[in-house]
């Protein structure tokens, strides 16, 4: 048989149980366990990058804004916090501290650099897409169910750490944020980076 006769086998078959929910649940976990392989869309990140991709993205899932040198591979963060805040550094708090601004800002090597290129933390939009991915590894049906309801409700993100955290899959999670928070930095990076 070709795949037109065997597709004109199998639609009649779906849509004899399209208004039967459990038996199109039961089709839908064959195919995705047995039959659908994920698209291999894996990111590679050359060796001579992975070190300064995996520090921006520690750097940005801390809050931290990096500034990376293309021409050196140099990078310094800052907090988005402080730099939202004007360092966070008031007048008055020039002698307390015994600096100001200038001094501190002087000691920022990335003002001296030719170029420099700007990381920021991800928006709340990219770290739901991430959390909502990492729903679809997680094998435990009662643990992913847990995870939809926490982004489905109110605190999503706090709600979503919670029930991870305190579940067997903490490490997994951890693992996959990296990954995908340093497949979306090589994004960022290799458009400048220009690597060959």
């Amino acid at each position: 048989m070709n795949t037109n006769e065997l597709l004109n086998q199998i639609l009649p078959i779906l849509h004899s149980v399209k208004e039967d929910e459990e038996k199109l649940q039961q089709i839908l976990n064959f195919l995705l366990n047995e039959i659908y392989e994920e698209p291999d869309d894996e990111v590679v990140i050359p060796e001579k990058y992975r070190k300064l991709v995996h520090d921006v993205a520690e750097s940005i899932d801390c809050g931290m804004v990096c500034f990376v040198n293309p021409d050196t591979l140099e990078m310094e963060d800052v907090s988005k916090s402080l730099l939202d805040e004007g360092f966070g550094l008031e007048e008055d708090d020039d002698e307390e501290n015994g600096e100001n601004d200038e001094n501190w800002m002087a000691t920022m090597n990335h003002r001296k650099w030719e170029k420099c290129i700007t990381v920021e933390p991800r928006e709340s939009r990219e770290s739901f897409r991430i959390m909502e991915g990492f729903v679809d590894h997680v094998d435990d049906k009662k643990l992913q169910n847990q995870l939809v309801n926490a982004l489905n409700n109110r605190h999503p993100f706090a709600n979503f750490k919670y029930q991870v955290e305190g579940s067997p899959y903490r490490k997994e999670w951890v693992a996959y944020k990296q990954q995908k928070l340093e497949e979306l930095v090589w994004d960022e990076l290799s458009l400048e980076l220009n690597p060959k």
